[in-house]
């Protein structure tokens, strides 16, 4: 509320409604003088600061040490004086974010590293590939065209087979073999065979349709082949461009997974006649913004002992994931209120289908960084 003086004339400015009291019935403004001094913008902007700041640490507060507590707020009606859910969730998943990702490389997020096959894998794969050439070749079925290309293929595999029987430490460069450790989507083993996408077309094109790549099979083949083509093999640049386009979608992934979770624990709770799906979704929302603000906080801890050049001791790590485990069995059974033995057991079946959710999720979303590069 403004100190501004109020109005004289009972008629809202903002939507002509006639006004009984301070504040307009219908669109909620407040019934002041329009003109304000400088003195007077100032006041109101410290006001609404510290109003905000008010209720952000008492929802803060509730919400790390009161588990469930603002979830019942909620259902109860009661929720003037705390941060509405979605608004805590944008804030606290802004800040989560930005400093994680400030932090945390790609490499430590995702704890890839490049893979360096021996002489003997590399081998092995030449020799493999060789064999589905061969096996293509001796098919009547396919042109003549078809057949002179995997011919000059064959002659390329064993021109490395050669050089790598020869001298094992020529393993990093073989012509038709990619020697990165990229394998996304390369587990077929056919993105080893052309060089470019265009060859790959041309070839499927020329083969009968029976013998042509599905949809699928075609797309990421025709994905690995052209990431290959334009990191020039080098699969530590593959992976750190995949992994930046996954990062950027990270965010968008926790959030579609709150609607799962909620549903989730509708269907554990679908008995509880008073609760709807939204009460489940205001709880989920409640929950993992203080799952953000604690591993924020094991972030911090570990932030600290980095600056003295010292590694986290384990107890320490151990001691912060579980107060994250207790915090969620603690909110589910004071937001349920259920005995102990059931709200172990469905806290149970929560872990289990959330990380069958979030390893779909988790699966979805980095295909598609990987496919959208």
């Amino acid at each position: 509320m403004s100190h501004l003086p109020e109005r004289k004339e009972k008629v809202c400015l903002n939507c002509r409604a006639a006004i009984h009291g301070r504040f307009c019935h219908v669109c909620g403004q407040e019934n002041i003088e329009p003109k304000e001094s400088f003195w007077h913008l100032v006041t109101h902007f410290m006001y609404d600061i510290t109003h905000f700041d008010g209720k952000f640490f008492s929802t803060m507060r509730y919400l790390l040490f009161r588990p469930g507590y603002l979830s019942h707020e909620y259902l109860r009606g009661r929720r003037a004086d705390y941060l509405h859910p979605i608004r805590m969730y944008v804030f606290t998943s802004a800040v989560f974010f930005l400093i994680f990702f400030s932090f945390k490389n790609n490499e430590e997020i995702m704890g890839v590293n490049e893979i360096k096959p021996s002489a003997g894998t590399q081998l092995k794969k030449l020799n493999k590939n060789r064999a589905v050439l061969l096996k293509n070749l001796a098919d009547s079925s396919i042109p003549s065209v078809a057949k002179n290309a995997y011919e000059k293929s064959i002659v390329a595999v064993d021109s490395d087979i050669a050089v790598i029987t020869r001298d094992t430490t020529a393993k990093d460069k073989l012509k038709t073999l990619n020697n990165t450790g990229f394998t996304v989507f390369s587990g077929n083993g056919k993105d080893t065979n052309y060089r470019n996408v265009n060859a790959y077309d041309s070839i499927q094109k020329l083969l009968p349709t029976a013998k042509q790549d599905n949809f699928f099979e075609r797309r990421f083949t025709r994905q690995s082949i052209h990431l290959k083509e334009k990191y020039h093999n080098n699969s530590k640049e593959i992976w750190s461009a995949i992994l930046e386009k996954f990062k950027h979608l990270f965010p968008q992934m926790l959030f579609m997974s709150l609607p799962l979770f909620a549903l989730v624990l509708r269907l554990l709770y679908i008995r509880r006649k008073n609760l709807l799906y939204v009460n489940h979704l205001v709880y989920s929302i409640h929950l993992y913004c203080a799952t953000f603000i604690i591993i924020l906080a094991g972030m911090g801890i570990e932030g600290i002992f980095s600056l003295v050049n010292t590694r986290e001791p384990g107890w320490l790590s151990t001691i912060i994931v579980l107060t994250g485990f207790f915090f969620w069995y603690k909110s589910m059974r004071n937001f349920y209120e259920q005995r102990r033995a059931k709200t172990i057991f469905k806290y149970c079946l929560v872990l289990f289908m959330s990380a069958i959710i979030m390893v779909i999720l988790f699966s979805v979303f980095f295909i598609f960084s990987a496919m959208s590069i």
